[in-house]
């Protein structure tokens, strides 16, 4: 059971995998995108239909008809990453092994819908790809395997994305060659966080925020729902940036240096590389302040 781009490692590793097979795929219905509105199937739809592999598209699993699908198939275990959908406990007892979930953070740390997000915008040094046996909660299960590495301090979310994609599809093979044997380990009370949804809202700057936290936002929060500013009443994303430990004796949001489009903030100051004006591409600093001048000492909104 999956749907996004970050489940299409572990489906691969598993077509791959001489002991191991997938009888059926369960992921979210086709969308309809574009201008013509033509109806996408998810990447995990796409490679499933692939490799012929059985692929149903319902919109909710709690109904007696998909419970009773669920129960027909030959399986011995159900794979559930970045599915979409809450799994009901009917469905978790299902098969012999329950359901198992990938989760890319350090458990019980960022439970919930936006975990990698998360990590970065919290500024983590490390992060975490866990095997969890589901239950009922909130991603409070069991773990039975996990990964632990460090973050390089410029990570951006696609990097992240790829790389607790590929390490969970790993893990995920690994748990399975060895269900039998491998303990479960119940999550620590203490520590939990949770990695809420990420909201439009969010991506408005309040430059009274230090330059590490704003960087670490934008890092966090780039391409949905990105990080911008407001300047003669149009939005203006900021997709690259970095911060500088200056201490400005400026007014949060004041431009200190218009050439490079450095920006004074709670503590320190965030230096822009590439940003974007609504309804326009996206363009480096040096292009952009051709086109727009935001003279120095403007105040930003």
């Amino acid at each position: 059971m999956g749907t996004p781009e970050f489940a299409v490692p572990t489906l691969k590793s598993l077509i791959n995998s001489k002991d191991h097979q997938v009888v059926a795929v369960f992921t979210q219905s086709p969308k309809s995108k574009g201008r013509g509105l033509n109806e996408i199937a998810s990447p995990i739809h796409s490679l499933a239909s692939k490799y012929d592999i059985p692929t149903y598209t319902p919109e909710t699993l709690r109904t007696e008809e998909i419970t009773n699908l669920i129960n027909s198939i030959n399986a011995d275990i159900i794979v559930v990453v970045a599915y979409g959908f809450l799994i009901p406990q009917v469905i978790l007892q299902a098969k012999k092994y329950g359901c198992l979930n990938i989760h890319p953070s350090s458990l019980p740390r960022h439970r919930g819908a936006a975990p990698l997000q998360r990590t970065i915008i919290e500024g983590d040094s490390e992060t975490s790809v866990c095997i969890m046996q589901m239950d009922e909660g909130w991603d409070t299960g069991d773990i039975i395997l996990q990964h632990s590495f460090s973050l390089s301090p410029r990570i951006t979310l696609p990097v992240l994305h790829d790389q607790c994609a590929e390490i969970g599809a790993d893990l995920l093979v690994k748990t399975l060659d060895n269900i039998d044997n491998l303990p479960k380990i119940v999550q620590d009370k203490d520590g939990v966080t949770y990695a809420h949804k990420l909201k439009k809202e969010e991506g408005k700057i309040n430059w009274y925020e230090t330059a590490y936290k704003i960087d670490c936002r934008i890092r966090g929060m780039n391409p949905w729902p990105g990080i911008y500013f407001e300047y003669r009443g149009k939005a203006i994303k900021i997709l690259e940036a970095y911060y500088n430990d200056l201490d400005v004796k400026l007014s949060p949001g004041t431009v200190v240096n218009n050439s490079l489009l450095e920006i004074a903030c709670g503590k320190g100051t965030l230096v822009i590389k590439k940003l974007q004006l609504e309804g326009r591409k996206a363009l480096n600093v040096e292009e952009f302040i051709r086109g727009v001048q935001i003279p120095l000492g403007t105040l930003l909104d």
